[in-house]
């Protein structure tokens, strides 16, 4: 598959000179080799760590790679780096999975930094746990801290990128969301649909996750337990809460038997350390927040394959397909309206707009009986205009959206935002609509379907 995207990372690359330390932290199958790999061509030597192997065998296989630069025959990291540092300047050293190290003999990081401060080499070192390596390069009591003149942060690939890889693939735009509703925007799971020649979305989520050997079902679980270590389970229960929609703090601590004050160090680990939940609050009046999970795989896993754990584990391969399978669409369901932010934020979407804020908004109902709380998708507003927006996600065809608009017009009666001053607009996403309206009751009033979105992202690339 052809390289997608990075260009913000390419330009802060292209920027650095002379010699120079980068950290690229990211998640597995990000993409953080691939971005290393490219931008630097063959002025890139990789030196992969890997967790598995003693020193001498990691050493030696890094030897009988580069045995055309010279590489005497040495047998820890120490001396290796000693070499390379000292006659490769000419090269970037890159130091893959820069964590493993840790495993393999700790001292390594303590070699590495000696060496780098004695050769000052061009040095660009990767990692995929997130926490580690936020201690490694961050942490102030590191012997690598302050070793780094710049940290980048490998984020995924946003769905206007996944809607170019998936044309590129010849899949349309309800595929598109679909996939970027389990896979998110991790390059590598597109690969393997490439790979999988005639892709069929159910057969393979169920071949990926279900039916044996479920190679991403093993992946994630490996993946997670290898980020929390022997804490694993509460993280684990914790994530299945949330993925269930206990969003609340206190609602987390019930579901898994445990006090707030118990929890509350871990859901603050989730969010600073690991960086694997987010606290939202609405767009006005928020002060009590909700955790949700970021990343769109995870909530998937936990939420569809790790709640049914035991059929599958227990080879009850066919029960757990049928509920799975249904779940699928209820996910992509879920995620829509997250995608559809991520839409109207990069201007993407509505670009006539410049809102100072969006997301959703949540609150009580003011002064009437028989009504609770009221939720609206999206909410964003342009502060110097007085400007709002009001919008429903529904992923859903033939949508008739009269009655949507309308229950988003009382609903927005209880948002105190620039009340008597502001200009209300509404609009509606789905997948189709039996008709389409752009006037509600004196009101703008937007209908935008899949068509409309493929319309406005291939206009993007122009």
């Amino acid at each position: 598959m052809k390289f997608y995207d990075r260009e913000a990372e390419f330009k802060t690359l292209g920027k650095i000179r002379d010699n120079f330390r980068i950290a690229v932290i990211g998640r597995r199958r990000i993409g953080k080799t691939s971005l290393v790999e490219n931008f630097y061509g063959k002025k890139c030597v990789t030196l992969f760590v890997s967790s598995e192997k003693a020193e001498k065998e990691i050493v030696k296989a890094w030897i009988k790679e580069y045995s055309a630069y010279g590489t005497p025959n040495v047998s820890t990291f120490k001396d290796f780096f000693d070499f390379v540092f000292a006659h490769m300047k000419d090269k970037v050293i890159f130091v893959d999975e820069l964590q493993n190290f840790l495993k393999v003999n700790k001292s390594a990081i303590f070699d590495l930094q000696r060496a780098i401060d004695k050769h000052k080499p061009k040095l660009v070192v990767s990692g995929s746990i997130i926490s580690l390596m936020k201690k490694l390069v961050e942490g102030y009591k590191s012997p690598l801290y302050g070793r780094f003149d710049f940290i980048i942060k490998l984020n995924e690939l946003d769905f206007r990128t996944v809607f170019e890889i998936c044309k590129d693939l010849s899949l349309g735009i309800e595929e598109a969301f679909r996939i970027y509703a389990v896979f998110g925007g991790v390059p590598k799971y597109y690969e393997l649909i490439e790979k999988s020649g005639k892709f069929g979305y159910d057969d393979f989520m169920l071949d990926s996750f279900v039916r044996y050997p479920r190679p991403l079902y093993e992946e994630v679980r490996t993946m997670l337990k290898e980020e929390f270590g022997k804490e694993h389970k509460t993280f684990f229960s914790i994530l299945s809460a949330i993925s269930q929609g206990n969003n609340k703090h206190s609602e987390i601590a019930g579901y898994i038997g445990k006090k707030q004050t118990e929890i509350t160090k871990y859901l603050s680990m989730l969010k600073e350390d690991y960086e694997l939940i987010e606290r939202k609050t609405p767009v006005v009046e928020g002060k009590k927040g909700l955790y949700a999970i970021r990343n769109n795989l995870f909530a998937f896993w936990f939420g569809s394959i790790w709640k049914y754990n035991e059929l599958i584990e227990t080879l009850q391969e066919a029960k757990a397909m049928g509920i799975i399978k249904n779940n699928l669409e209820r996910h992509n369901s879920l995620t829509f309206e997250k995608t559809i932010t991520g839409l109207i934020s990069q201007k993407i979407l509505l670009p006539e707009h410049d809102f100072s804020k969006i997301g959703r908004q949540w609150g009580k109902f003011k002064g009437e009986t028989g009504k609770n709380t009221y939720e609206i998708d999206i909410m964003a507003i342009d502060e110097d205009k007085k400007e709002a927006l009001f919008a429903e996600c529904k992923w859903q065809e033939n949508l008739n959206p009269e009655k949507i608009i309308k229950e988003l017009k009382d609903k927005a009666r209880h948002v105190k935002w620039e009340e008597n001053e502001r200009k209300e607009t509404y609009a509606v996403f789905a997948k189709s609509f039996s008709k389409k309206i752009t006037v509600f009751e004196g009101k703008e009033a937007m209908c935008i379907d899949l068509k409309g979105i493929e319309k406005t992202l291939n206009k993007s690339f122009t």
